[in-house]
C-alpha cells in the first residue's frame, strides 16, 4: 500500500511564503556586512591608520590638559579646549581617513577582488558605490564625534559644578553632532571625489574643500565653504551652550 500522504506536496508551499523574507534578510545582513567590510578596509588605509592616530594623540593632549587646569584653576570652563579639540579632529584625523577615502576605492575594490565578492552576495555595482559613501561618512563621523563625546564626558566630571558640568555636557552634544555633519560632508564629498576622479580623486577632494572656502573668505564670508560651514556651526554650539550659563 502507498502512504496517504506525499511529505513533499505538504511541505512545499510551507517554506514559498517565508522566501521572500528570507531574502529580504539575506541581503540586509549582506549590506550591513558590506559596509562593516568598507570601514575596516578604511580604517586600514594609510590615512584612516594616520587619522586614527591622530585622532587618540589629541584626545590624550586635550584630556591631560583638562586635567592640568582643573588642578590649576579649580572649577572652570573647559569649552574653549573642547572647542580646539573638535577644530584639530576635523582637520588632523577626519583630513587623512577622508582623503583616503577619496583615493580610488572602486579601483582598489576591483584589485582586490571586493566587486566581485559583493556581485557573488547579489550587490550591485551601484549599491556598493553608496556602501563606499556610507563607510566614509562613518568612518569620518566616529573619528570625530567618539572623541568629543569622552572628552566631554571627562570636562562635565572635572567642571567641579554641577551647573558647569551639565553646561558641557550639552556642549558635548552639539560637538557629537559636529561630528555628524563633518561625516556626511566630508566623507560623502571624499567618496564621491574618488567615484569621480578615480586615482586624482585626492586632488579632487582638496579642490573643492579648499578653493571655495579660499574664494569664500576673500569675499568676506567664509561660511559658504566646507570648513567655513563647520566652523559657524561650531561657534553656534558654543553659543547655544554658554545660553543656560548666562
Amino acid at each position: 500500500m502507498t502512504s496517504p500522504h506525499d511529505p513533499e506536496p505538504r511541505d512545499a508551499p510551507s517554506k514559498r511564503p517565508d522566501d521572500p523574507a528570507r531574502r529580504r534578510a539575506a541581503a540586509r545582513r549582506s549590506l550591513r556586512a558590506a559596509v562593516a567590510l568598507g570601514c575596516a578596509r578604511l580604517r586600514g588605509a594609510r590615512g584612516g591608520r594616520l587619522g586614527l592616530a591622530m585622532a587618540a594623540l589629541i584626545s590624550l593632549g586635550c584630556g591631560v590638559t583638562a586635567l592640568v587646569l582643573r588642578l590649576d584653576d579649580g572649577t572652570t570652563s573647559l569649552e574653549g579646549l573642547l572647542g580646539s579639540a573638535a577644530r584639530g579632529l576635523a582637520w588632523a584625523a577626519a583630513g587623512p581617513i577622508a582623503l583616503a577615502a577619496a583615493h580610488d576605492r572602486p579601483g582598489a575594490d576591483r584589485r582586490d577582488g571586493i566587486e566581485a565578492l559583493a556581485a557573488a552576495r547579489g550587490i550591485s555595482r551601484a549599491v556598493l558605490h553608496g556602501v563606499r559613501s556610507l563607510a566614509a561618512m562613518l568612518e569620518v563621523a566616529r573619528v570625530v564625534a567618539l572623541p568629543l563625546a569622552a572628552l566631554s564626558v571627562l570636562a562635565a566630571l572635572l567642571s567641579g559644578s554641577l551647573l558647569l558640568g551639565l553646561q558641557h555636557l550639552a556642549f558635548g552634544a552639539a560637538l557629537a553632532l559636529f561630528g555628524v555633519v563633518s561625516g556626511v560632508t566630508l566623507g560623502g564629498l571624499a567618496a564621491a571625489s574618488g567615484r569621480v576622479a578615480g586615482a586624482r580623486g585626492r586632488a579632487l577632494f582638496l579642490a573643492l574643500t579648499l578653493v571655495p572656502w579660499g574664494l569664500a573668505d576673500l569675499a568676506g564670508d567664509s561660511r559658504w565653504s566646507i570648513p567655513g560651514a563647520l566652523g559657524a556651526f561650531l561657534s553656534f554650539a558654543a553659543r547655544s551652550a554658554e545660553g543656560p550659563a548666562g
